[in-house]
């Protein structure tokens, strides 16, 4: 089971670890009785939900005619011949069939219960070789020694595999302004002329597409996103064993001594290798690496805590406590060049030559976090409810004068529905009153980000010397201190119920990574100022049936928050790229320009504010707002354009059970946030080389004076930002549909043993409602620049307890 902690009366005791909130995971234990058996089989099939779409060969051919020279030379009517030619982006999807596969074991007797599972997923990535396999178990054993000593440990070890994407980082295909949109295999094949085939006659790949740039290819060879797929590696390889020993004393009544051991101790292995006839191996004559990363975080607790109910009065608890965290970190990467046998990949780097500034990198880090903890719960008639926490962290991230942190908290509910005035009331059968104040602590940020470093690179046979990282002395904690107050109500005994919550949030001394300045290199990491979060939470449950054979229950919720810097400690502005932290403005927001328009014919350019991007204005040209009002476009004409923080979240659930069958629907969206679309930015300014959106199609001509699309023009991209771009990235998303039955019983099933068996269908991602016009409008961070294709999946699968 999962329960997630958003109080701060209730987060507030794990410290810097709550700051972003608190996730309780309950693992499954055995029961008392005989043991029980359940095993279960799922296979399912992705595809991608979502294609762009994209020029074929005939429309591509008559672009290069008109706009840009006819450098392939194509007649008009060899034009029309060519059709829909090579569909490069489907040639690099593929349907991924998935199995997963779990069985579990559990019983029990008076003193102990076990529970033991093990699983294998095996996933094919809906892109050519992507894919994830994994491989889990768990064991939960509980024991109670005494009647008031008891212990038990958990065990999980994972190990999974992932194939990914090669990424195009530090390869001169980033170095063009035609080229910067390509950041890998994928993104490269919607790049590919469609006029290109994928193989040559004889079967093999095709390595010579005669658009690329010269500077993009070796000799007469080009790279071939198929090939690149199918003979690149790009595997992570994690395996991580989760460990947790407790044990519980009691000597008196109401007193309890606990301590817990937890380690968690995780090894990642990072291979790659490009062949020499790759988009990365092309220049250096094949490129390969290999990173190891051991990652070892040992957690121990140390409480005390005492319970005392007087008679049905008062009852109260109290909890004490020390906790110690030891994380430490070893990484080893590799790299090399320039194989003579490229055969045997990244077990043969060897046979390369050091590559890069840093071809050997080494490092180790190490934290400490020490943690004092306090709670008392006190109740009076079991309807007025009090809870107070108190924590201390002493954390080494921080440097030597901003090292501990102090985050308190205070919580009081009120049980209204006790009180005399509302025992009567039919319909209500369930109000609760609560309120909330606290603090807790960020400390997320990376080992020694307080101190300033040198690192060794490699460069010309001889080793040098640069900063690593900026350091900051005045480094410190970040702080959120949070007041909420909040309702639970029920109503028709319970058949209806609700949760509101209203909160805010504010976050002092936000931790940010900064452009650097000016003289400098590196970003540096501070303190830039505080943010407010406020927003309202509500969550409805509703029981719309039950009756024998037929229940139906509903869910929904929706949460809208608020997000604005109040406060920057430099008083200006910080511009990173795209986006601009300002006073008034939430955080991920966008600066750019705003576009107005194209220029039409007829329309007096001289009235239009001059651009560095064009000599003189023409017909079809891209108008955008003088917002400086200098009759000049230029940076000082940004404005803020949108923010990747969405007006509010929602989503809707629906569980019905109608004898046998079960139907479990599963809906969710997000409203008013932005996405920056920047594949669809290259994808629209076409070039000599590249494939483009078929957007283009609708370009401004003399005979189609379309006020959304400029004319085609060679003239390289403006490096500005500009609101075209900037998308509404609200979506509405089936997330899951499941439809089962089950079976009860056989009738060869024995009598005295338990039996039940069931099938399901499940469809993920069936649908999504979405103005947005890149694969996903779910962007992480905001920016899209060809992230992994949504995957629609089908699903079947048995599972069967005995």
């Amino acid at each position: 089971s999962i329960e997630v902690l958003k109080d701060v009366s209730a987060t507030a005791i794990y410290g810097s670890r709550g700051s972003n909130g608190v996730i309780l995971i309950n693992t499954k234990k055995g029961q008392k009785g005989k043991s029980a058996v359940n095993y279960q089989y799922s296979l399912g099939q992705s595809q991608s939900a979502k294609e762009l779409n994209l020029l074929n060969a005939s429309q591509w051919a008559r672009m290069q005619k008109d706009y840009f020279l006819n450098k392939p030379g194509y007649s008009d009517a060899e034009i029309e011949q060519l059709g829909d030619g090579y569909d490069w982006q489907n040639a690099v999807l593929q349907t991924g069939v998935t199995q997963n596969h779990s069985i579990s074991i559990s019983g029990g007797d008076e003193k102990s219960s076990y529970f033991l599972s093990g699983g294998n997923l095996s996933q094919d990535g809906i892109i050519l070789k992507s894919g994830f396999d994994r491989f889990i178990g768990r064991i939960n054993y509980d024991r109670n020694v005494f009647s008031n000593f008891s212990v038990g440990v958990n065990l999980t070890a994972t190990k999974s595999t992932q194939n990914s994407l090669t990424t195009f980082e530090g390869v001169n295909y980033n170095s063009s302004p035609y080229s910067k949109g390509i950041a890998n295999s994928l993104t490269y094949a919607l790049y590919i002329p469609p006029v290109v085939p994928f193989y040559n006659a004889d079967g093999s790949y095709n390595y010579n597409n005669p658009f690329e740039y010269a500077y993009l290819r070796e000799g007469s060879k080009t790279a071939n996103p198929i090939s690149d797929l199918k003979n690149s590696t790009a595997e992570t390889i994690n395996t991580v064993v989760l460990g947790n020993f407790y044990a519980k004393y009691s000597p008196i009544d109401g007193l309890t001594a606990k301590i817990n051991l937890g380690s968690n101790i995780s090894h990642t292995t990072q291979n790659y290798f490009s062949p020499s006839y790759t988009a990365l191996g092309l220049e250096p004559d094949g490129i390969g690496g290999i990173g190891n990363k051991r990652v070892e975080i040992l957690l121990s607790e140390f409480t005390l805590s005492y319970a005392k109910k007087i008679k049905d009065i008062h009852s109260f608890d109290a909890l004490g406590g020390f906790t110690y965290q030891d994380t430490k970190m070893n990484l080893l990467t590799t790299m090399s060049a320039g194989f003579t046998n490229e055969d045997l990949g990244v077990d043969n780097l060897q046979d390369g030559k050091p590559y890069g500034s840093t071809p050997i990198l080494s490092g180790a880090t190490r934290s400490k976090l020490y943690s004092l903890l306090g709670r008392i719960n006190y109740s009076l008639l079991d309807r007025y409810h009090l809870t107070t926490n108190f924590r201390s962290d002493y954390s080494t991230r921080f440097a030597k004068n901003h090292k501990w942190g102090i985050f308190p908290s205070l919580g009081l509910s009120w049980n209204i529905n006790d009180e005399t005035f509302l025992r009567d009331a039919k319909t209500l059968n369930n109000l609760k009153l609560r309120l909330s104040a606290g603090s807790v602590g960020n400390q997320e940020i990376g080992d020694y980000e307080y101190l300033q470093l040198l690192e060794a690179v490699y460069y010309g046979g001889n080793v040098a010397y640069r900063v690593g990282n900026s350091g900051n002395e005045n480094l410190k904690w970040e702080t959120t201190t949070q007041y909420n107050i909040g309702v639970d109500a029920g109503f028709l005994n319970s058949r209806i119920s609700l949760t509101a919550d209203a909160y805010y949030k504010k976050t002092s001394d936000l931790l940010l990574s900064i452009p650097p300045k000016l003289g400098e290199e590196n970003n540096q990491l501070v303190n830039v100022g505080n943010v407010v979060n406020k927003g309202v939470e509500l969550t409805v449950n509703a029981i719309a049936v039950d009756r024998p054979g037929f229940q139906w229950s509903l869910t929904g919720n929706i949460a809208r928050n608020h997000n604005e810097i109040t406060k920057l400690n430099d008083n200006g502005d910080i511009i990173d790229g795209v986006e601009i932290l300002r006073v008034g403005e939430s955080l991920g927001s966008f600066y750019g320009l705003v576009f107005e328009g194209v220029v039409q014919t007829g329309e007096d350019v001289s009235k239009l504010p001059t651009s560095p991007a064009y000599t003189t204005l023409q017909p079809g040209d891209p108008k955008f707002k003088d917002a400086h009002n200098d009759n000049h476009i230029d940076k000082n004409d940004r404005v803020v354009l949108g923010s990747r923080q969405p007006d509010f979240t929602y989503g809707f659930s629906s569980t019905l059970n109608y004898r046998n069958f079960d139907l479990f629907v599963l809906l969710q969206g997000s409203q008013g946030n932005q996405v920056y679309n920047l594949l669809r930015r290259y994808l629209e300014s076409p070039n000599d080389a590249y494939n483009a959106s078929d957007v283009l199609l609708d370009s401004w001509t003399q005979t189609n004076p379309s006020t959304t699309v400029p004319r085609i023009t060679n003239v390289p991209l403006s490096s500005e930002l500009d609101s075209r771009y900037i998308e509404d990235a609200s979506y509405l998303r089936l997330k899951t549909l499941t439809v089962g039955y089950t079976l009860a019983k056989l009738p060869f099933a024995s009598k005295n043993i338990p039996f039940k068996l069931r099938f399901f269908g499940t469809a993920q991602n069936l649908f999504t409602l979405t103005g947005y016009k890149g694969y996903d409008p779910e962007i992480a961070k905001g920016i899209d620049l060809g992230a992994y294709p949504v995957a629609r999946t089908f699903t079947i699968g048995a599972s069967i307890t005995f």
